[in-house]
């Protein structure tokens, strides 16, 4: 047990007193797509088992959570079980470290798992109604709170990547020129259509609620949430369809838009989509920077650089720029090629099949894969730094001596260019966010692969 683990001693005493019984089973949850310190726990009290879900705070590398804080969550969790939505009650909440501690609620939430047709319909099409609901929650009532409602356009489409954009440059040792790029031309983009915002979960869609027997049991995951434009949910849905896939995505906008009265605008939702896949590589890239070996590396690697990707995309698909197939060049094998191999394959097919353990069997998971980038790295990391380089001497009209040199220059360009060079750049990123892309090719997990559905 680690420093950063063993702080949560002290909340399973909390729990015990909170409840007024006494633990009978703790487990810690772990995640194929990474994620915060959480436990499954179930309290004997006066005899009956009373199940419960402790839902802590990410790890201190997670700068955001200065404001999108367990806290937070927990306040609007509170009006949101208030108002009927059916989200997990809050039975107490441990101040330091921040944890919440939730009622148990019944399901599942790997909607990948849902193989019956009919089953998956009828649980898309409660999300739906109940994503109409809340976007109709009165946003005033969520200052209780402690949100406020924004009022000009600006603030409604960008109240939020002040958060996110001052903790990354806060929280990075080197520029990402991408997400350098994606904030400037989100400000400079702002929808001006006339919105009644209303409450966003900031990361709703599947793999985000809980369903049982056909029907969503619990909307979760609340840290994001914030008052914005409601495309901007929409966005996320088609975000998290990457890797849980809801299908025909057009006729959800549709179905969507029937439901709660709100017209689905194009123009805002692709606005909502260049920001919703830009800010999991600008929340990711502190993390990345300053990986720890207890963390989750190889997903927020994964993450990180199949979003930049998204990203480079979606900017694409805003300003109408087809992409053209990045042509990347063949491996070059190393006297460590062959001992790469032996590393990945003992992994996987010796160590990982031995482990009962959840939680330790995703530990090996993330180990294996981070054995995998480091093999890719070994064969094609040289001929992708070539490859870098002329692209980047194509952009700034020079080569730079090196990749890292390069990209600050190229930071530096982007901060003083204009719209008329945004084709060239988006295309530069695109090369760039493939490149580091195939460095994690059979290490992506869920994303392996993915695309972003279309939006016609």
């Amino acid at each position: 047990m680690d420093a950063e683990e063993a702080r949560w001693e002290p909340v399973f005493p909390w729990i015990e007193a909170t409840l007024g019984g006494r633990i009978v089973r703790r487990e810690r949850q772990g995640r194929e797509s990474g994620g915060r310190f959480a436990w499954f726990v179930d309290v004997d009290v006066e005899g009956e088992r009373v199940r419960t879900y402790l839902r802590g705070t990410r790890d201190s590398s997670f700068s955001y959570t200065s404001v999108y804080s367990t806290a937070r969550e927990a306040r609007i969790l509170e009006v949101l079980h208030r108002e009927g939505l059916p989200v997990p009650e809050v039975l107490g909440f441990h101040r330091e470290p921040q944890a919440a501690l939730l009622a148990h609620v019944e399901g599942r939430d790997n909607f990948n798992l849902v193989t019956d047709e009919a089953e998956r319909e009828s649980i898309a099409e409660h999300f739906l109604e109940l994503l109409a609901q809340l976007h109709a929650i009165d946003a005033h009532r969520l200052e209780a709170a402690g949100l406020r409602v924004p009022e000009t356009p600006e603030e409604i489409a960008l109240n939020d990547l002040d958060v996110w954009q001052s903790t990354y440059e806060a929280g990075v040792r080197e520029p990402v020129p991408l997400i350098t790029f994606a904030c400037r031309w989100l400000r400079r983009n702002v929808p001006r259509r006339s919105v009644r915002p209303c409450l966003v979960q900031g990361d709703t869609g599947p793999g985000n609620f809980l369903f049982h027997e056909g029907r969503v049991s619990a909307l979760v995951d609340w840290e994001l949430a914030h008052i914005s434009d409601p495309m901007t949910d929409i966005a996320c849905v088609r975000s998290r369809d990457l890797y849980y896939p809801i299908g025909r995505f057009p006729e959800r906008l549709a179905r969507y838009s029937e439901l709660s009265g709100r017209e689905i605008d194009l123009e805002s939702l692709l606005f909502y989509n260049v920001k919703t896949q830009a800010l999991v590589p600008m929340s990711l890239a502190p993390v990345v920077q300053n990986l720890g070996p207890r963390t989750e590396h190889a997903e927020w690697i994964a993450q990180y650089v199949f979003y930049l990707r998204t990203t480079a995309q979606a900017l694409a698909e805003a300003i109408g720029l087809e992409l053209e197939e990045v042509e990347l060049p063949g491996p070059r094998p190393t006297r460590f090629t062959p001992l790469y191999e032996i590393l990945v394959e003992n992994l996987e097919q010796e160590q990982a099949p031995a482990i009962e353990d959840p939680f330790l069997r995703n530990r090996m998971w993330f180990t294996s894969r981070l054995a995998r980038h480091l093999q890719h790295a070994d064969r094609l990391g040289p001929a992708f730094a070539e490859q870098e380089l002329d692209d980047l001497g194509a952009v700034l009209g020079k080569q730079p001596p090196g990749v890292a040199e390069g990209r600050r220059q190229l930071d530096q360009l982007v901060r003083g260019a204009g719209p008329e060079r945004d084709a060239e750049l988006i295309r530069y990123f695109h090369r760039f966010a493939r490149r580091e892309e195939a460095l994690m090719e059979g290490a992506l997990g869920l994303c392996e692969g993915a695309q972003l559905a279309p939006l016609r």
